[in-house]
């Protein structure tokens, strides 16, 4: 697996990480719109660019996760993770958190957007 590959993974992975944010009744109205929201390049490079920071900092989470073994700590560094994904994604540029996650489900859901996406990382980030 090339590095690109992992990364456009990882991203993709993350990205399913913050759909427990989303209300029962938005999450079913953004599911339904995830593919028609994806239409321009522009779109596809901001969720790439959110995904990579989302992946980023969960990566630093998990680290410290690692690190304790006391469960309530554990549980703290979680609700910690979960409202630094959120800000990162609100955070960032071109993309709204609903979007984001309609891009995630839909990507998660359809090869061939799941390989545009990965082609725009490709072209964005090279092969790594």
């Amino acid at each position: 697996m090339t590095l690109n590959r992992l990364l456009t993974t990882t991203a993709l992975m993350a990205a399913l990480a913050v759909t427990p944010f989303v209300a029962p009744q938005a999450e079913a109205q953004v599911q339904s719109e995830g593919t028609e929201i994806v239409t321009d390049d522009a779109m596809i490079d901001a969720f790439i660019e959110a995904a990579l920071a989302v992946a980023e900092t969960r990566q630093g989470y998990l680290a410290q996760l690692e690190a304790t073994t006391d469960e309530a700590e554990q549980m703290a560094l979680v609700q910690e993770a979960d409202a630094a994904i959120l800000s990162v994604v609100e955070a960032a540029e071109g993309i709204t958190v609903d979007e984001y996650i309609a891009i995630g489900d839909a990507a998660a859901a359809d090869p061939e957007l799941a390989a545009r996406i990965e082609a725009r990382f490709t072209e964005a980030h090279g092969d790594g």
